[in-house]
């Protein structure tokens, strides 16, 4: 990783491969595709939960030093149209886990009660 304050995860997702990332420029991207901070973030928001997905996914590819490399393996449609429903799930936990871990937050609560809110959305 060349960017160390980065936080990123492997999943797979609508049977495809992707890096997960997050940092400043993912919660520039959920703004930029929500109009709305990451604080309100509502678990129960499908288009939320879509874009902050891809916001995680896209701030990895963009970072990328080659140009090849900056395209992501999926886009929003993979996601609405491709991926199960566990995989979201997944997608939306590890995220929130990456960012815990980027703000320095203690593990364990805040995230499990995100994806409960999410399992029952």
């Amino acid at each position: 990783n060349p960017y160390p304050e980065m936080k990123t995860k492997e999943i797979t997702i609508g049977g495809v491969k992707v890096m997960l990332a997050y940092c400043f420029a993912t919660e520039l991207s959920f703004k930029n595709f929500t109009g709305k901070n990451i604080e309100d973030f509502e678990p129960a928001n499908p288009e939320h939960v879509i874009y902050l997905i891809l916001s995680a996914i896209a701030s990895y590819y963009q970072s990328k030093e080659k140009e090849e490399e900056k395209n992501a393996p999926v886009k929003d449609t993979d996601l609405m149209y491709n991926a199960k429903s566990t995989e979201l799930i997944e997608a939306l936990t590890e995220v929130m886990k990456l960012r815990a871990e980027w703000y320095g937050l203690p593990k364990g609560e805040a995230v499990e009660q995100q994806a409960e809110e999410q399992k029952n959305a």
